[in-house]
């Protein structure tokens, strides 16, 4: 079921990302120095993409993350930052550069990642019946996703009139709000137990609810491994 999330857009740089330290603002007005996230070539490109549409269990692989540098490069090189919001759309066919993209502290990954782990393993132990952990979950979700800001427009439909077009202003809103619809049963996210996967993937509307493995391939060779 859709619920918002499969909207949200990234930008990602030609050559994905590298770490270097940057000078950031500070709320209070001040100045500090922290390890970003930044474009790996100064003069390039940013592709859009809409990582939960295309990953719909993304909150799910964002928090089995390593923390390690590599392992964060590597995911956001491929889905786009978690903070970075691009205000206005640029007009079809014309580049963007890189330059548009905001240095994002690699701290932002690693907290985001320990609270999507903790509230995703909550989760987990309250759906196979363990149901102590209900209002820290709850607690977790609602921060989660008050970090975050979401638009909300009026859009003309293909025939009169229009509807409400509403969607997370950011990547890290959207992975909460995907948790969140995990949990209120909008959409169910299970691990493959075929041998040397264990990747997330979706069950639901466009597949069986039944469904066990991720793939045909995943299957087949999970049944080859069955003792006779």
């Amino acid at each position: 079921m859709p619920t918002g999330s499969e909207l949200v857009e990234t930008w990602i740089p030609d050559g994905g990302f590298k770490l270097e330290r940057r000078r950031l603002r500070t709320p209070d007005g001040g100045a500090t120095f922290a390890e970003c996230l930044v474009p790996k070539w100064e003069f390039g490109e940013l592709t859009p993409d809409q990582p939960c549409a295309r990953q719909p269990c993304l909150h799910r692989i964002v928090a089995d993350c390593s923390p390690e540098k590599d392992a964060i490069l590597d995911l956001a090189g491929r889905y786009g930052l978690l903070t970075a919001s691009i205000a206005l759309r640029p007009e079809p066919g014309k580049p963007v550069p890189v330059s548009a993209l905001t240095p994002e502290p690699v701290e932002i990954w690693h907290r985001e990642i320990r609270e999507l782990k903790a509230a995703g393993d909550l989760w987990d132990r309250i759906s196979a019946g363990d149901r102590r952990g209900e209002e820290m979950l709850e607690r977790k979700l609602a921060a989660g996703l008050a970090r975050g800001p979401f638009h909300l427009a009026a859009v003309r439909e293909n025939g009169p009139g229009f509807r409400m077009h509403y969607r997370p202003a950011t990547l890290r809103t959207a992975l909460w709000q995907r948790l969140a619809g995990e949990v209120a049963g909008l959409l169910q996210c299970a691990r493959c137990p075929a041998p040397s996967c264990a990747r997330w993937f979706l069950k639901g509307e466009a597949s069986r609810k039944d469904r066990q493995f991720c793939s045909d391939t995943c299957r087949v060779r999970a049944f080859r491994r069955k003792p006779a």
